[in-house]
């Protein structure tokens, strides 16, 4: 079976100057993923040593460098799911955990699908991994941003809104295909600038902001929560699978988003045969990906 694995770093409008930067963030995760599913690993551990080295730089809106919601604070989700049992692990509006994914992953073989909050805090310290403190998450550029925002528009809380507002980093994700024929999609945020305390978009919830079913694809997905759950995009998108390739699926899935209810994002998908493809409707989303069959990574930005 081929190996093949890409990973995004975020949907909208990403300033020029920080083009490369994302790119280069990109670019190593992926190749991280890669060299594990080269080495016989798993898409399970693959696709976690991608998004923890997007968690730990923080030029991507997913652990440390994520925005700040409107009392200041960070509040992380995540998710994963396995295509070959269809088991999900998830986290939503944690404080205390620098890499999110690495609990959502263990969730996959718990009795539990979800936790949220102090609770997920807490059940994590309980299953030894490190709580951090919050201060650590915080970077002086969403200082920034936090209080330009809460001076321009002290009552927003959506995307919409922060394209007024500027750039800014983005939702991470990544999915990968293995040696066995297994594909694992997941997907971590910090969510959107001046979020409402506790607000959850679509990144930790199965079938929105990721969904992997070995049988279809996998898909992870970035941009406008609220808009793409209501349509369940990833879980659109791997249907889309069934009969298309991989480029024309996730072409289709974003149509989808921007017809039935004004959405915004993109998303990356892998289908069974180990075909990429990505789509989006924003002004740019990064990106790289490489398969079995190709001489060298692609890594973009458009």
């Amino acid at each position: 079976m081929t190996i093949a694995i890409i990973v995004h770093g975020g949907a909208w409008d990403i300033p020029a100057e920080d083009h490369q930067a994302h790119m280069d963030g990109c670019r190593a995760a992926m190749m991280a993923g890669y060299d594990v599913l080269r080495n016989g690993g798993t898409a399970l551990d693959a696709i976690e040593r991608a998004i923890v080295m997007m968690e730990d730089d923080p030029i991507f809106d997913a652990g440390i460098g994520s925005h700040l919601n409107r009392a200041g604070v960070v509040q992380l989700d995540a998710g994963v799911m396995d295509g070959s049992t269809l088991q999900v692990g998830a986290l939503a509006a944690v404080e205390r955990l620098q890499n999110p994914i690495r609990v959502a992953r263990h969730l996959l073989t718990s009795a539990h699908n979800m936790m949220v909050g102090p609770g997920a805090d807490a059940y994590a310290a309980a299953h030894g991994f490190e709580l951090c403190d919050p201060k650590k998450l915080v970077v002086e550029r969403e200082v920034e941003r936090w209080k330009l925002a809460k001076k321009e528009t002290p009552t927003a809380g959506d995307e919409f809104g922060e394209i007024v507002r500027g750039a800014k980093p983005g939702t991470v994700g990544a999915v990968a295909l293995d040696r066995m024929g297994n594909i694992v999609a997941g997907t971590s945020t910090g969510g959107t600038l001046y979020k409402p305390v506790g607000r959850v978009g679509d990144s930790p919830l199965p079938g929105c902001g990721y969904f992997a079913d070995n049988a279809l694809g996998g898909v992870s997905t970035t941009g406008h929560g609220e808009s793409i759950i209501r349509i369940q995009l990833a879980r659109v998108a791997a249907d889309f699978c069934s009969r298309l390739y991989a480029p024309a699926a996730a072409q289709a899935a974003i149509s989808m988003l921007g017809d039935r209810v004004g959405g915004l994002g993109g998303l990356i998908v892998l289908d069974h045969a180990g075909r990429v493809g990505f789509a989006h409707n924003t002004p740019h989303m990064a990106h790289a990906y490489l398969t079995e069959a190709m001489n060298a990574p692609v890594v973009g930005i458009e």
